[in-house]
């Protein structure tokens, strides 16, 4: 019996050795593996997104790999290895690289980093417009001056980080890809290499359109049009979300770089530089349109008829309360009256003991004002800009109703001016557009009269404008 035991033992042994041999021989009989190739479309297939309710560990919908084969991200890594000499433009392009909101749209990541590219290159010079006529050249001189100190790569750059700021704290990331576009594009208009037609005739915001609408990617953003309209627009008045983030983070930018330099103030000689220069440039017109150009200068009348500022909707008042001080105000008006450049004055005395102020000396005041009080939105708006109305209409009203200085008898109670026919030796008269103060606000009247320069002794009768006086 002992004996059948060492048969069986070794039995089982030949079978297990025969089963492994068969199992080694048939795995050398498999074929080696080798990579598929197949169509997208039908390696599509293979990811479809499965019914609702349902999981498959390791499946992936096409919208997660979509981004392998766009054409966007292509040209962002090509950017990305590009050298970018400033250090800030580095910077923002990790950041670019890093920002989740921008995962969802490489188009714009792309765009984004080819406009760095441009102002890495080029984005050396000032951030201001040099050229009359544009609304950064009407800024006051020392402001003009002092941004003129921050480059156009830094204020682009500022202008970036402020709409992160802005709607990171509205919660609204998914806007920030488009209006980043345009923060990054809206003055490209500045640049050297772009200073043709449109920026010699004063239109930088439009200059930057026709250049952000050249970028590779830009044409394929599904928000292009409302990028160019916000660009455009910056400087006016904006509309909805993407535009208004833009104008606001401009201003606080400059807000921002206006701190910066604070305590830096532009030299004599720099502000007789800036002047020659415009004296050497003079814009080229008709001898008939430079009198009346001079005329509406000295007077403020309007060259062009159009339609009376009586003619238009009162304007609303807004709180001012911020920025705005009486006193301050009435102080700096002082300076301008009886005042003469040439043939040029923006407020006149009269014995009846007036003043007469042209509204753009309010307006200049009032923006000098907001700037010192940190109100860029104010000290930077466009000199068309409808808002301005309001402006100078909450500021007459406060003179007129807290301090009684305003001549309210000699304009209507819902207009910050009014029409007046101003009469000079023989009996040559003018329209121009005034706010009347009264002169005890500013000092003695005898004294005003007894300074008064040659120019304005001229002047006989001033009286309310009824549209049926003859106007020389």
């Amino acid at each position: 019996m002992l004996g059948i035991w060492p048969t069986i033992i070794l039995g089982v042994a030949l079978v297990l050795v025969g089963v492994a041999g068969v199992l080694v021989l048939r795995s050398e009989e498999q074929e080696p593996s080798f990579l598929e190739q197949m169509t997208l479309s039908a390696l599509s297939q293979r990811w479809v997104r499965p019914k609702p309710f349902t999981r498959i560990e390791g499946v992936k919908h096409i919208s997660e790999l979509a981004h392998l084969w766009r054409n966007e991200l292509v040209i962002a890594e090509g950017i990305e290895k590009s050298e970018l000499v400033q250090p800030r433009s580095r910077s923002f392009a990790g950041q670019l690289r890093t920002w989740s909101f921008f995962k969802q749209a490489p188009g714009q990541r792309a765009v984004c980093l080819e406009i760095l590219r441009l102002l890495d290159r080029e984005g050396q010079c000032p951030s201001v417009v040099d050229v009359r006529g544009d609304v950064e050249a009407a800024w006051e001189q020392n402001t003009y001056q002092i941004l003129g100190k921050t480059t156009l790569l830094d204020h682009s750059l500022n202008v970036a980080e402020q709409v992160v700021k802005l709607l990171s704290g509205h919660q609204a990331w998914h806007v920030i890809p488009d209006t980043m576009v345009a923060a990054l594009g809206h003055d490209l208009g500045k640049l050297k290499s772009a200073r043709g037609s449109l920026y010699a005739l004063g239109e930088h915001p439009l200059a930057a359109g026709a250049i952000i609408s050249a970028i590779p990617g830009f044409k394929e953003l599904a928000r292009k049009e409302d990028i160019l309209r916000a660009i455009k627009m910056h400087h006016k008045l904006t509309e909805g979300l993407l535009g208004k983030t833009l104008k606001k983070a401009d201003q606080q930018a400059r807000q921002q770089e206006l701190e910066r330099w604070v305590g830096v103030e532009a030299t004599e000689e720099i502000k007789e530089s800036h002047q020659e220069k415009a004296k050497e440039k003079p814009p080229k017109q008709s001898s008939r349109e430079a009198v009346q150009r001079v005329q509406a200068d000295i007077y403020g009348e309007t060259i062009d008829p159009a339609p009376s500022r009586e003619e238009i909707a009162p304007p609303q008042r807004m709180d001012i309360s911020g920025w705005f001080d009486a006193a301050g105000y009435l102080a700096m008006l002082k300076p301008y009256i009886n005042r003469v450049e040439g043939r040029r004055f923006l407020a006149f005395s009269t014995a009846d003991g007036l003043v007469y102020f042209q509204v753009k000396v309010l307006e200049e005041v009032a923006r000098k004002q907001a700037q010192e009080g940190g109100c860029m939105e104010i000290a930077t708006m466009a000199q068309d800009d409808p808002t301005m109305r309001q402006v100078l209409f909450s500021v007459v009203q406060h003179l007129r109703k807290e301090h009684e200085v305003i001549a309210t008898h000699l304009i209507k109670a819902s207009y910050f001016g009014g029409y007046f026919l101003v009469t000079r030796k023989f009996n040559t008269k003018m329209r121009g557009y005034y706010t009347p103060f009264h002169a005890e606000a500013f000092g003695s009247i005898a004294e005003m009269e007894r300074t008064k320069p040659e120019l304005l002794r001229d002047i006989l009768d001033v009286s309310p404008y009824t549209g049926s006086d003859q106007v020389s």
